[in-house]
This record gives structure tokens, C-alpha cells and sequence, in this order.
């Protein structure tokens, strides 16, 4: 009995393969039990072969259809709306200089975290002052560690990752304005 490796015999090299047939295990209409001649799209494969690939069934490619050879599988191309969505999880470097001096450290801008921001801003807003007050207020950053702003620090920062989140928002909301491009994941601040 023999096992064969399906792939499409129209597509480029290398080719994905798409299916898996034991005639040891089934009987199936389209493939001889024996070795003939292997249809088009079908790839005789030896019983190492069979048993590698059991390891990882998605990696494997027929090039030329000839050869069975390790394969992964390209990236998808992601559209301009959906690289806006992933970005809203991968966070804004934000580089500080004058009052403070901070490295670039990556910020989130997940809505738990702007929604955190946005209360403390608020706040700002209403009061021209933290919340109970006090002179310097906390914020974390994509690592966890916390770093501590003055009233003009934080409302900032917290202005830079607005505006990015906005603009990644327009994206992922439509892109009425038509971007072409993401907003820069980076910002240098003078504060």
C-alpha cells in the first residue's frame, strides 16, 4: 500500500500540501492502492516521509512536483485597517526630554489603558490638578514599570497616546480621512 502527499499541481513551487491519503488505512476513489502511476496533484511519499510528517502536517510543501520539503507558510498581508487594530495592542515609544529624560519605553494604548489615562485626564480637566490632589501622578508602561509624571508630564504623554489611539481609530473605523499609512509607533517629547 502506498501514501500520498495532495497538493495542487496548478500552483506555484512550492506548493502547500493540502491533503493526506494511507491507502493502508482507506480505500479511496481517485488513488490506486499501489504504486501505478501517482495522479496529477499527488505526490507518492516514502514511509519516512510519512512518519515526519505526523510531527507538523501544515509544514510541508511539494516542490516541483517532485520533492516534499519543509514549508511555512507566508505571512498574511494584512490590510491598512487591520495592522491600525493590532497596533491599538502593541503599544507607542515615547522618548522624553527637557523636565524629564526617559529612553524610548513603549506606552500601551489598549482601551483598558487609555480608558485609566482618560479618567486621570479628566480629572486634570475639571480640576487643573491629579486626582486627591497630589503633585505627581504614576502611569505604567508596556513592561510594567511605573514612572512618575508632574501634571504637565503626564498630560503629555497622555496627549501623544490620545492622538495616536485617534488616528488609529479613524483607520480602523473606516479611514475617512484615507490614510495611506499607519501613524508613526514612535515620539520624541519635550517637556
Amino acid at each position: 500500500m502506498t501514501q500520498y502527499a495532495q497538493f495542487d499541481p496548478n500552483a506555484s513551487s512550492p506548493t502547500p500540501v493540502i491533503g493526506w491519503y494511507d491507502t493502508d488505512f482507506a480505500t479511496y476513489s481517485m488513488l490506486p492502492p499501489t504504486v501505478e502511476t501517482a495522479p496529477a496533484g499527488f505526490l507518492v511519499m516514502t514511509q519516512d516521509q510519512w512518519d515526519a510528517h505526523m510531527v507538523n502536517p501544515s509544514g510541508w510543501a511539494v516542490e516541483n512536483g517532485q520533492t516534499l520539503v519543509d514549508y511555512v507558510a507566508p505571512a498574511p498581508v494584512l490590510t491598512l485597517e487591520q495592522q491600525a487594530d493590532r497596533a491599538l495592542y502593541q503599544g507607542l515609544a515615547i522618548t522624553l526630554s527637557g523636565s524629564i529624560t526617559l529612553a524610548a519605553t513603549v506606552f500601551p494604548v489598549d482601551p483598558s489603558a487609555t480608558v485609566k489615562i482618560g479618567a486621570v485626564v479628566t480629572t486634570i480637566m475639571a480640576t487643573q490638578a491629579f486626582p486627591g490632589g497630589i503633585t505627581s501622578f504614576p502611569m505604567k508602561d508596556s513592561s510594567g514599570a511605573w514612572h512618575t509624571f508632574t501634571l504637565a508630564q503626564y498630560t503629555t504623554v497622555a496627549g501623544a497616546i490620545s492622538a495616536y489611539v485617534a488616528a488609529l481609530n479613524l483607520i480602523t473605523d473606516g479611514n475617512p480621512l484615507n490614510a495611506v499609512a499607519l501613524p508613526s509607533s514612535s515620539v520624541s517629547l519635550t517637556v
